[in-house]
């Protein structure tokens, strides 16, 4: 397993040591004391602060990327609503029958008791 010390952490995530120590001294981030300094876990790190890509495809400018971004996100969107509204399909058709239950196991009057 992986361990950082605070300086090599604080360049794994692109932040400022004071920012990784408050993120410890707070509890958002759990850390080992050893010595004057913290070893932190690499798992812990990245839960916390997200691993930044050093560079983007020189090829590709951000704005594409946001929309290459944007397009998986809408597609993803998309298949979720199609499970949903399967979901919600299949819960009206269950609706359906135990509503029908329900009516036929109502009990019968007869004309003569009314």
């Amino acid at each position: 397993m992986t361990k950082f010390s605070l300086t090599q952490a604080a360049k794994q995530v692109s932040k400022s040591k004071p920012t990784i120590s408050k993120a410890i001294k707070t509890g958002r981030l759990s850390a080992k004391k050893v010595g004057n300094g913290y070893e932190i876990d690499a798992a812990e790190l990245f839960r916390v602060y997200p691993k930044v890509s050093p560079h983007v495809e020189a090829s590709e400018t951000p704005s594409e990327t946001r929309v290459a971004l944007l397009e998986l996100e809408a597609k993803m969107l998309r298949q979720q609503l199609e499970r949903e509204q399967e979901t919600v399909a299949d819960l009206r058709s269950r609706l359906d029958k135990a509503d029908a239950l329900i009516t036929d196991a109502r009990p019968r009057r007869w004309f003569w008791q009314r």
